[in-house]
């Protein structure tokens, strides 16, 4: 009892560290992650990649999918964030997940001028692996637009100018066909937002599986 008496301060202090220790051990490295909710049903599509062969929703069901749409000679947010998905190329190859869990889809707005060939060259330019990433257009800009507003991109086409203004998102889709989670690919630094890195979204889309 005289020990306890004497040190009763030091011990009440070591448990409370050790309280507070737990608890952020717990807190920010033991406590699992929430899992990213079902936003709504990815919108059914079938279209064709670089070679040809017809791609759907459906035919990719049963992996992860980052969606993303573009087209190859926007001027601004399409190039970057692109070079942005092929870094989380690379260390979805490095975990060996690549192809087998996640597959990377990019859907061009523009078919018309967006040809294999210049679509082709826009994925080199960006380091994509085609095996695992597949490039898809359709018939006209006009279904591309449709099918983009369905997965929750904003998108207007600029017929004076012949370009087309869109909301830079990233969508991720469920091995079931769901959208789970849009992620903007353009941050506002000036606001404060913080810059996305390819961590960040790779660890979005570990959620999934």
């Amino acid at each position: 009892m005289a020990f306890l008496k004497k040190y009763a301060f030091q011990i009440a202090l070591v448990c409370l560290i050790l309280l507070m220790g737990g608890y952020l051990l717990y807190t920010y490295v033991l406590k699992p992650e929430a899992p990213l909710t079902i936003k709504q049903e990815a919108p059914s599509f079938e279209l064709t990649d670089v070679d040809g062969n017809p791609v759907s929703l459906e035919s990719t069901n049963g992996k992860a999918r980052i969606v993303y749409f573009y087209f190859a000679s926007c001027p601004d947010v399409c190039p970057p964030t692109t070079y942005l998905l092929g870094e989380v190329q690379d260390i979805l190859r490095e975990k060996g997940e690549l192809g087998d869990k996640v597959e990377l889809i990019s859907i061009t707005f523009d078919p018309e001028t967006d040809t294999p060939e210049v679509i082709k060259d826009f994925a080199e330019r960006s380091g994509a692996e085609m095996e695992s990433w597949r490039f898809l257009r359709g018939e006209n800009k006009e279904d591309m637009i449709a099918l983009a507003r369905e997965f929750g991109v904003a998108v207007i086409y600029d017929e004076e100018k012949k370009t087309f203004y869109h909301t830079n998102v990233i969508t991720l889709v469920d091995q079931d066909g769901n959208i789970r989670e849009w992620i903007n690919g353009s941050p506002n630094l000036e606001a404060g937002d913080p810059d996305i890195l390819p961590e960040d979204i790779y660890k979005q889309v570990k959620k999934l599986y």
